[in-house]
């Protein structure tokens, strides 16, 4: 029957054909990879033989080396000339020259030397012939090879006669080292256990690796392990450094007393690792060839092989599509339009699910149940008849990053809001939603069964801060609500998270605050007006640095407040500061440039206080220049013999408005506009004030009577010194002589 049925909707041939060429495809595979894999063996087997082989007459030929070099040394000790640059303090120059000839000698008929030294502890001194590098006499402290000095320090970290692999530094900076075998030859040790003297023989690792064929063709690389556990390269003796893999490889191989190989990833890349046993000098070696060079003779098989199959499968595809191919329509179309209609569903659905929250926060009087039953209907699982919070997200720099990238806004925030929602979903049921501009809503349930939230959302919500600066390089700042189970609280929470999350403005970017911290009502809130008037003073005074203490000093006094307090207080020192400006335009006869090159901040471009107080610093800086260099001038020399006349006369009590008139041969109008205009004040306020200013100086550096320090600073009347005093600085000279002296 059911063979029928397959026949009557056309499947059975389909799928005959179908299993026919797949069991073939199958087989062709199955069998090709059963000799692929065993002549991968047989490879595996022929490059380890051949890579023993070489690092077998690597060894064998250090080995040799190191019984030339003993030799050598032996004859060297024997020598009677050099034994007495070897051993005495002082030897005779002559005997210095036949030594070095010597030791030359020794260099040009040995090709396997690349270098002999002499070293004689009581001389400080070196003895060297050498290939290429210094040559002749060289004190200890001028040897450019220091890792020779290295050596004699440590010399008992050394095995005697056995080879120490190292890079011979270079005579001149910037040339390359020179690898070479040094081998050290010692009898002489003083009682400090210090070296006396030594002969030491370089034998260059070239020419061993020339002897041996040793060293990397560009692929494969070979290393030698020493006695000490150090990894060098047989090619240049330079040591290995790489990943902690690749060299916890190559010392995890240490094959004690049998070589081997094993195949593992060396620097990421599949190969053949061939090491042998240890040596005489408790050496071993490895050698590392790219698994691809092992098998590449396969590659070619296998190629072939897997494009057999696939042809083979795409034929048996391809008839298999022409069967069905008029059988299927009716249900191709059929599928297509499900296709189509899923894809609608989830489409749809994110706009569906954002549309009815978005409902939801706005409503304020609702019925629980039935609006609980729309949201599941949706899929939504926010239950607020159950404990719950909400977290308003609000993004860091959104100005700057709504201008970088205004086109990429919607994916930015629905990227934040998976964020937030994966990391917060382990402890919460959670619901997200795209608030206007920079802000995003969480909506947070208790998870499973539990009535109970997290003790803190704030270490949650760190996490969610750290994960979009570190995937997006976005920094968002969380208002936080309390927990309650009051559906009908669900407005005034929404409203109450997103007014806490512009206190970002106080608390900086990034943070995290809690709308159980919320400010004072705002209607508690005065406005300082008698800082306000004196900042302005201050800045009509050009007394920039006051003015940004007194402008610091209103805004931060609006903390303690709803942020609507420091939007309020902008607004009051905007309009103050427009009107000043104007002012000044009108009044001082200045073009400033108001409303185009001199424009005040607005309170609506800030994030932070800071932000907001860097602005407004440079704003006033700004300003004062801008009036500095719009009053220098032709009255700049009138100003200062104005200036000069009131310092010098300011004792006599004819100094006057008039008096300066007369005295420049100007009318008082004039002078009086002028000066006016110039440094923003009158010149009755600048004598009164040099006065005033001298009159301290007496009360505080003498003893003299109040009346006669009226006198001498040009006052006639000592009770009208009195009142003018005590409207400066609040107290009669008395009281301020008192004060200042108690």
């Amino acid at each position: 029957m059911r063979l029928n049925k397959m026949r009557k909707n056309g499947k059975l041939y389909v799928k005959m054909l179908l299993a026919i060429t797949l069991g073939i495809v199958l087989v062709l595979i199955a069998s090709s990879s059963i000799y692929y894999f065993t002549f991968a063996r047989i490879l595996q087997n022929k490059a380890f033989e051949s890579d023993l082989s070489n690092l077998t007459q690597t060894g064998q030929s250090i080995a040799k080396t190191t019984g030339s070099a003993q030799t050598v040394a032996f004859q060297i000790y024997r020598n009677s000339s050099i034994a007495k640059i070897l051993y005495y303090e002082n030897p005779n120059p002559f005997d210095i020259q036949g030594a070095m000839m010597d030791l030359k000698n020794y260099l040009n008929s040995m090709p396997f030397l690349e270098s002999i030294y002499v070293y004689n502890a009581a001389q400080e001194r070196f003895y060297i012939v050498s290939q290429n590098g210094q040559n002749g006499v060289v004190p200890t402290d001028a040897l450019t090879d220091t890792g020779m000095n290295e050596i004699l320090t440590d010399y008992k970290k050394y095995k005697a006669f056995a080879p120490i692999p190292r890079i011979k530094q270079p005579a001149a900076d910037g040339a390359a080292g020179t690898p070479v075998y040094t081998y050290l030859c010692y009898d002489a040790i003083g009682l400090d256990q210090t070296m006396n003297s030594a002969i030491i023989v370089n034998v260059s690792a070239d020419w061993i690796n020339q002897g041996t064929g040793s060293g990397s063709n560009g692929k494969e690389s070979m290393y030698l392990i020493d006695d000490r556990g150090v990894i060098r390269s047989v090619e240049t003796l330079a040591e290995y450094y790489a990943d902690e893999q690749s060299m916890d490889l190559i010392r995890g191989a240490d094959p004690i007393t049998k070589s081997n190989f094993i195949i593992a990833d060396f620097e990421q890349v599949k190969s053949l690792v061939t090491f042998t046993a240890h040596d005489q000098f408790d050496w071993y070696y490895v050698r590392i060839t790219p698994y691809d060079e092992v098998v590449g003779e396969m590659k070619g098989i296998r190629a072939k092989t897997l494009q057999t199959a696939f042809f083979i499968s795409l034929a048996g595809i391809l008839l298999a599509w022409f069967l069905s191919k008029y059988l299927y329509v009716p249900i191709n179309k059929m599928a297509l339009r499900m296709e189509d209609l899923e894809s609608e569903k989830r489409n749809s659905s994110y706009t569906i699910r954002q549309n009815m929250l978005q409902k939801l926060v706005q409503i304020q009087e609702f019925d629980p149940h039935i609006q609980l039953n729309k949201l599941k209907s949706v899929g939504i699982s926010f239950d607020f008849t159950r404990p719950y919070q909400l977290a308003y997200l609000r993004i860091d720099h959104f100005g700057t990053f709504k201008e970088r990238s205004r086109k990429d806004i919607v994916t930015y925030k629905f990227a934040i809001m998976n964020i937030g929602t994966e990391i917060v979903s382990q402890h919460y049921r959670v619901e997200s939603l795209d608030l206007e501009d920079d802000g995003i809503l969480m909506l947070l349930n208790a998870g499973g069964e539990s009535d109970s939230l997290p003790a803190s959302a704030a270490v949650i919500f760190k996490e969610v801060q750290q994960a979009c600066m570190e995937y997006l390089q976005i920094g968002v700042t969380v208002a936080v609500t309390p927990v309650t189970d009051d559906p009908h609280r669900l407005h005034e929470f929404v409203k109450q998270a997103k007014e806490a999350s512009l206190l970002r403005f106080f608390a900086g970017r990034s943070s995290i605050i809690e709308t159980s911290s919320l400010a004072n009502d705002l209607k508690s809130y005065s406005f300082p007006v008698s800082k306000e008037k004196r900042m302005i003073e201050a800045l009509m005074a050009g007394k920039t640095s006051d003015a940004k203490t007194l402008f610091a000093e209103i805004m931060q006094g609006t903390s303690g407040y709803p942020i609507s307090a420091a939007v309020l207080a902008a607004k009051h020192l905007n309009v103050a500061l427009h009107n000043m400006l104007e002012e000044i335009e009108r009044n001082g006869s200045l073009q400033l440039g108001f409303g185009t090159e001199i424009v005040v901040p607005g309170f609506e471009h800030f994030e932070t206080l800071e932000e907001m107080t860097a602005a407004f610093d440079d704003f006033f800086d700004s300003l004062k220049s801008r009036i500095v260099e719009k009053r220098s001038g032709r009255q700049e020399e009138l100003i200062r013999k104005i200036n000069d006349m009131i310092a010098e006369r300011y004792m006599d009590s004819n100094l006057s408005l008039n008096y300066i008139a007369d005295a420049l041969n100007m009318s008082t109008y004039h002078i009086s506009r002028v000066y006016r205009q110039q440094t923003l004040t009158t010149i009755v306020d600048v004598i009164n004030q040099v006065r005033m200013d001298h009159a301290q100086k007496m009360l505080l550096g003498s003893d003299a009577p109040v009346s006669e320090i009226a006198e001498k600073t040009g006052y006639t009347s000592s009770s009208y010194f009195h009142r003018m005093f005590k409207k400066l600085y609040g107290v009669t000279p008395s009281e301020f002589r008192n004060a200042k002296s108690g």
